[in-house]
């Protein structure tokens, strides 16, 4: 806002010109310091709210036009109407909103807004959309400097090949690099042009962030909540955006590639090009964050329960015994839909795609493993418990990148893409370690009991399953026991994980059961069993992003995939 003098209303209307230093909302009036006494002492304004005039210029331009009164009627705002989303006097309601009827008295809709949630997950929203753009950015500035190293990689290729044939292909070479570097040349410009715009998104959104800041701490509670509503179509914009920027392939990568001819070597004498610069575009590698909740409403968000979760067998399918016995120890649901059954009696790791077709065998290992995670990419860990052992296998490359020891044995293993969280089992304590991917300790926990062998990550919390004393705890990352849960359905419980929305699905070899518990631990049901062909069901994993869950038996090769 422009830095005016605004004068006291009040002393205006007995033509003294007295200079404003509050305002209050309410009245909707500028008050000099002495009418601004007055006004705090009357006990019909008393409880008005009033903001310092530096403050009240601190406020967007745009929330200084809301009012706190009908300008139709001249009447209090009393009522808001859930239906259209508007505050209402009582005349509005008689004249424009005599057919709904779902309104909620004002006072009690503005109650705490400015400590309220709502406040809290826009300024969330506003943090992800700059992390994403920052992501943007980076990726933009990322590939350009991959279009350079293909140029290399490029040229290269060229002049190995021209060494053959130098005399004869010098003039050609001059015009395909050329042609290259304007390739180039263009995406280049291309991509300044579009990191540019990304940019100044960035900004906006920066500024829309320190308006909510500014709003929260100097506006009223009307204001504040208009603004909201103006800041959530602004957020749910710019997430189109980003949105638009995928489905359309904007983020997609792109390479260049050469296309060189295959009868080049044997017929240097007739070749007339080197070939030509072509755009290679993969799938757009970026990842970008999401709280999925880009609107907030002032009515209360629909929660999952444990009651809304029904799983729908979507296939099953069989496990190849290449022994005498199969014992599954672990598996693994991957983020393409592959799946990995870990094989503890024939140290095999097996690759299955997404319906369940067995595709091969990914790795013979030497120790008998006992779990298996997704760290990222095409990286997975696996504990060896008798060796002592963490092994790094890349699933693409089919070999193991990085041994790491510890310093008991491990059983279960989980990872948040960063660190390893892992289950050592000690003559006298099971200790809960999280590590790095180098394998370096970055703490550790010691738990109770000596049968909690199984583990699965919340956020930040540890969840474990303890088969000797039927119980479910969960821990904090620094070893504070958050709950404890049982329950005459859970019967040796083992495998263990997390859906995306914190629902903890243990596998009880006792009973033959899949239990699902909320995440605060103080419920549970069970979802599946014996009919449901469960025969003494250890490994389990779910998808995040797809929430298919898979169940494998023990010794039987039954694996199953179902929909939650």
């Amino acid at each position: 806002m422009a830095s005016v003098n605004h004068i006291c209303h009040l002393c205006e209307e007995e033509d003294v010109s007295n200079v404003a230093v509050v305002w209050c909302a309410d009245c909707e009036t500028f008050l000099c310091k002495a009418c601004a006494s007055h006004h705090s002492r009357s006990k019909a304004s008393k409880r008005h709210q009033t903001i310092a005039l530096d403050d009240y210029k601190k406020l967007p331009s745009f929330i200084v036009d809301i009012k706190s009164r009908c300008e139709k009627h001249d009447e209090k705002y009393d009522f808001y109407c859930k239906f259209h989303g508007d505050p209402c006097c009582v005349k509005c309601i008689k004249d424009n909103h005599k057919d709904c009827r779902d309104f909620d008295l004002l006072i009690e809709v503005l109650r705490d807004i400015k400590t309220s949630a709502k406040v809290s997950n826009l300024d969330k929203e506003f943090n992800i959309l700059l992390e994403n753009f920052e992501k943007v950015v980076k990726y933009l500035n990322f590939r350009i400097t991959t279009l350079c190293e293909n140029k290399i990689e490029f040229v290269k290729q060229i002049q190995n090949l021209r060494s053959a044939i130098i005399m004869q292909l010098d003039e050609i070479e001059k015009e395909i690099v050329d042609d290259l570097s304007l390739e180039i040349n263009k995406m280049k410009l291309k991509f300044n042009q579009f990191n540019t715009e990304i940019e100044n998104k960035k900004k906006d959104i920066k500024n829309l962030q320190n308006d909510l800041s500014r709003v929260t701490m100097y506006a009223t509670d009307l204001q504040i909540y208009v603004c909201l509503q103006f800041l959530e179509k602004s957020i749910s914009t710019e997430v189109i955006y980003l949105q638009d920027l995928q489905r359309n392939g904007q983020l997609d990568d792109i390479r260049i590639e050469s296309k060189l001819p295959s009868h080049l070597k044997s017929l240097t004498n007739i070749i007339r090009t080197f070939g030509t610069a072509v755009q290679h575009l993969p799938p757009c590698p970026l990842k970008l964050k999401t709280s999925g909740e880009y609107q907030v409403h002032l009515s209360p968000p629909t929660f999952l329960t444990i009651d809304s979760i029904q799983p729908k067998l979507k296939t099953t399918f069989k496990i190849p015994i290449s022994f005498k016995d199969i014992e599954i120890y672990g598996c693994q649901v991957l983020p393409d839909g592959r799946i990995l059954i870990l094989d503890a009696a024939s140290k095999r790791l097996l690759l299955f795609s997404k319906d369940g077709d067995y595709i091969k065998d990914v790795i013979c290992l030497e120790g008998e493993p006992s779990d298996i995670c997704y760290i990222k990419g095409n990286l997975i860990a696996v504990t060896i418990h008798f060796e002592q052992t963490i092994l790094l296998i890349d699933i693409s490359q089919q070999n193991i990148t990085k041994t790491i020891k510890v310093t008991d044995e491990c059983f279960g293993i989980d990872s948040n893409g960063e660190t390893l969280v892992v289950n050592l089992v000690g003559s006298e304590v099971i200790k809960l370690l999280t590590l790095d991917l180098d394998g370096n300790i970055l703490s550790a926990v010691n738990v109770p009991g000596m049968f909690s062998i199984c583990i699965a990550l919340n956020k930040k919390n540890m969840i474990c399953t303890d088969w000797n004393d039927n119980l479910i705890s969960c821990y904090s990352n620094n070893g504070i026991l958050l709950w404890t849960h049982q329950h005459e359905d859970i019967r040796e419980p083992f495998g263990i994980t997390v859906n995306k929305h914190g629902f903890t699905f243990v596998a009880c070899r006792g009973n033959d059961r899949i239990i699902v518990l909320s995440e605060d631990g103080k419920t549970s049901k069970t979802i599946l069993s014996k009919e449901s062909g469960l025969d003494s069901p250890h490994a389990i994993s779910i998808d995040k992003t797809s929430s298919t869950l898979l169940v494998t038996n023990f010794s039987n090769g039954d694996a199953y995939l179902f929909d939650i």
